[in-house]
């Protein structure tokens, strides 16, 4: 009995399940000895390391959230911090429930289950991200768990949802990306596909793709946003301080002294708590990107073997070397799209995101590219603010109506998602359990799920299949 509660405590620790899943990657693929030890051991240790970046960010936001808290004295608006690898991160930490657990092995059957219609289907796209591989299982199963279907109905119709998305995701981008790139052999693999289609849409309409942002020139200061950390720090000084300086202006300094900063005085305490934000967020994106060095080589073997015409879908910064204008461009434009939100949520009442410039930088900036290529310039102005602007309303009403649940009940403190592609199936899967129950939201994904594998049912290769270039996803980081 001792064996078993140890086998039982053992599956149930986030960390050692998603080792686990490497480890029988590289043996599959005949790895040597060191390289599966090596492979095994930093793929777990990346999640504990993550897990320590959401604690000290964590730590951080809080007295940020305090002080616009005390900003804002009617009461009426609540704050929030908005970043998917946080939420998931925290739930796991915590571990409620066991959705740990469920998480673990939603990334496993679901990535089994893309394989699978990635094989037989039209859709033959392999999904390499790995950040967005775990990010996305754990959004679907915590939308399902909220659900109460039960652990492994949970289970079976998260990894169901996970692997259509990872497998038609990248089949819907494709058009543009032939746009952006110029070739057919990469493919987009990020959770923000959505809004960057809905922003390629708004390029077409109103633009003109001969006039792309690619032929003006931009200033060479602005490069410094680039560096995520220095982008990072200055947004959260700005935000820090803004919150810190409406705190003290409606409360007063021994208000704010005594309630918020304990006594330390408050120039040093809201420096140090943006400073901190900005800590913790390198510590998490650190350990995602150990994850990704160690998961996509232990799924990326196993992928080509069983679909070897398909072709790698790849986090965004694949995009980034084909129209660098354009991302600056989205930057600014999505910032101002954020704050427009932000103004808009405020005046309703609903709460209110904090501006994000990972967010800015890395889905705005994107957007401006899929925006560029089908409308040139007035297509990525218009992609960037449109993901600002439509994304802080999607983020805050998933936030607001709880689509997954109560986060702060399990663990996400003051944390929500930001992936349209997380946000908008979990308003859909929500609003159908609210009025007809939650069977009816099972049955709604399975005739979905089962009509897309329908009309690209192709289990026949094409005759002239080729691997997808194994060099095509070097250089590439993480967001």
């Amino acid at each position: 009995m001792g064996v078993l509660n140890f086998l039982l405590e053992l599956v149930q620790v986030p960390a050692i399940i998603i080792g686990f899943i490497a480890l029988i990657g590289l043996l599959a693929q005949r790895k040597s000895l060191g390289d599966t030890v090596s492979g095994t051991i930093k793929t777990t240790l990346s999640l504990l390391v993550i897990a320590g970046g959401i604690t000290v960010l964590i730590n951080a936001l809080d007295p940020i959230q305090a002080m616009f808290e005390q900003a804002l004295p009617t009461g009426r608006v609540t704050t929030f911090a908005t970043f998917d690898e946080a939420v998931v991160s925290a739930v796991q930490t915590v571990d409620v429930e066991r959705i740990g657990m469920l998480i673990g092995l939603t990334l496993l059957f679901g990535y089994a289950f893309h394989l699978l219609l990635a094989r037989v289907t039209s859709a033959r796209y392999v999904y390499l991200t790995g950040h967005m591989i775990w990010v996305h299982a754990g959004g679907f199963a915590i939308v399902f768990h909220s659900l109460g279907l039960g652990d492994v109905l949970t289970v079976v119709m998260a990894s169901i949802v996970d692997g259509a998305y990872m497998t038609f995701a990248p089949a819907l981008a494709q058009p543009v990306m032939r746009k952006i790139t110029g070739r057919d052999d990469v493919a987009f693999g990020h959770g923000q596909t959505l809004l960057n289609m809905a922003a390629a849409g708004v390029g077409k309409l109103i633009g003109d793709p001969s006039k792309s942002t690619e032929d003006i020139k931009v200033p060479t200061k602005l490069n410094f946003f680039r560096d995520v950390a220095v982008s990072t720090t200055i947004v959260m000084f700005v935000v820090a301080f803004t919150a810190a300086l409406g705190a003290l202006s409606q409360a007063g300094m021994q208000t704010f002294t005594e309630d918020i900063s304990g006594g330390q005085n408050w120039l040093v305490f809201t420096m140090m708590a943006a400073l901190g934000f900005a800590a913790g967020m390198l510590i998490m994106l650190y350990g995602v990107r150990m994850l990704i060095a160690e998961i996509v080589p232990a799924f990326e073997g196993i992928a080509r073997r069983v679909i070897p015409s398909a072709k790698p879908a790849l986090d965004v910064p694949v995009i980034f070397p084909f129209a660098p204008n354009a991302l600056v461009i989205g930057l600014i434009s999505g910032v101002v799209g954020q704050v427009a939100g932000m103004a808009l949520l405020a005046a309703v009442g609903w709460p209110v995101p904090i501006p994000s410039m990972i967010v800015a930088f890395f889905a705005c900036g994107a957007a401006a590219i899929f925006g560029n290529a089908t409308g040139g310039r007035r297509g990525a102005w218009a992609g960037g603010f449109l993901w600002g602007f439509l994304g802080w309303i999607l983020i805050s009403a998933a936030y607001k109506f709880e689509v997954f649940g109560d986060l702060s009940a399990l663990g996400a403190t003051g944390l929500g998602f930001s992936l349209p592609d997380v946000i908008v199936p979990a308003i859909i899967i929500h609003a159908v359990d609210s009025l007809l129950g939650a069977w009816w939201a099972v049955g709604l994904v399975g005739i979905i799920v089962v009509g897309l594998v329908g009309f690209t049912w192709q289990p026949k290769l094409p005759v002239s299949s080729t691997d997808a270039p194994d060099e095509a996803e070097k250089g590439t980081q993480t967001r």
